[in-house]
């Protein structure tokens, strides 16, 4: 097998090493992702500049999609590599073989950037928090007595989701079905609106 190995080419040992290095790396990141481990996670580094972020992935990201990440670089290579090895025989040029592998290796990295996205959009956190809704416009439900007399109720659409609010307001009457602003909160279930 050492043999074999010596006898290709250099451009294909090449190939072959990118290959089983990085499908080597590439299980063992799947085995660590789903027992719970996540080898992109940050890193904490002791007094570091504000501009540096302290994490192991570079931040070319824009809402947290991250392009440039261990993950990805992986999944580039072992794209590159298998495309080699496999498309070798094909290509007599390994100008054009290396190109169709820099093809190849993209794909691979940007579906990994992609699912690494969709995956982490799943751990955001859409808790309810009143304090979310503070400077939104509102619909009343039921009609708001004037002067803080007593509660009406709004709702409010936050991140395509409905909620019903208790509401007071410090000027006039506001009828069921008048637009408000909600100006501040109370307590975690009322708020205090305008007519707007």
């Amino acid at each position: 097998m050492i043999e074999t190995f010596e006898s290709m080419p250099t451009t294909l040992q090449i190939f072959w090493i990118l290959a089983a290095v990085s499908s080597v790396i590439f299980i063992i990141q799947a085995i660590m992702t789903f027992v719970g481990f996540d080898s992109d996670s940050d890193i904490e580094l002791a007094d570091a500049p504000d501009e540096i972020p302290a994490s192991g992935d570079a931040d070319f990201d824009a809402d947290g999609f991250h392009l440039i990440s261990v993950k990805s670089i992986v999944s580039f290579i072992l794209g590159f590599g298998w495309t080699g090895v496999l498309f070798w025989d094909t290509f007599e040029n390994p100008l054009w073989l290396g190109l169709l592998a820099f093809v190849v290796g993209m794909i691979f990295m940007s579906l990994i950037a992609l699912l690494l996205f969709q995956i982490r959009k799943l751990d955001k956190d859409n808790t309810f928090r009143i304090e979310k809704v503070i400077g939104m416009n509102a619909e009343v439900y039921l009609r708001i007595p004037a002067a803080r007399k007593d509660t009406g109720k709004i709702n409010v659409s936050l991140h395509g989701s409905m909620h019903e609010l208790e509401a007071l307001t410090e000027g006039e009457e506001i009828p069921t079905g008048g637009k408000v602003r909600i100006i501040s909160k109370v307590d975690g279930e009322t708020v205090v609106v305008e007519k707007i």
